[in-house]
């Protein structure tokens, strides 16, 4: 029992340690949490993903693709005034296009034959 004592603590740190963002950060999968990303397709084409966290891992967005650099631009920065101004947002979660994430790739459909 003594030895679980000592190691709780390195095993607690450790879970939060994931590296994939600080402790006490907004996430997307927090109910509350207003989040707005940028894809980015690749061709000078973007696409802007927002919604609002609503505790389950993937929650529900609204995505507007095929932008321009300009065209995102100013409907990142209309997004992110409304976010400031939400009361549904208890915390906010944003990036921009100079920290845009691939877009993923579209997977193949196998015909059947």
């Amino acid at each position: 029992m003594t030895r679980f004592l000592f190691v709780a603590p390195f095993l607690l740190a450790a879970c939060q340690m994931d590296g994939t963002s600080p402790a006490g950060a907004p996430r997307m999968d927090q109910e509350g949490t207003c989040f707005l990303y940028v894809l980015d397709e690749g061709n000078e084409r973007y696409t802007l993903v927002s919604g609002v966290g609503d505790g389950t891992t993937t929650p529900k967005a609204t995505v507007k693709k095929g932008l321009t650099a300009s065209a995102l631009d100013a409907r990142w920065a209309i997004e992110r005034k409304t976010m400031d101004i939400n009361p549904e947002c208890l915390a906010i979660l944003a990036t921009d296009r100079t920290q845009a994430r691939p877009a993923p790739k579209p997977k193949a459909v196998a015909k059947a034959g």
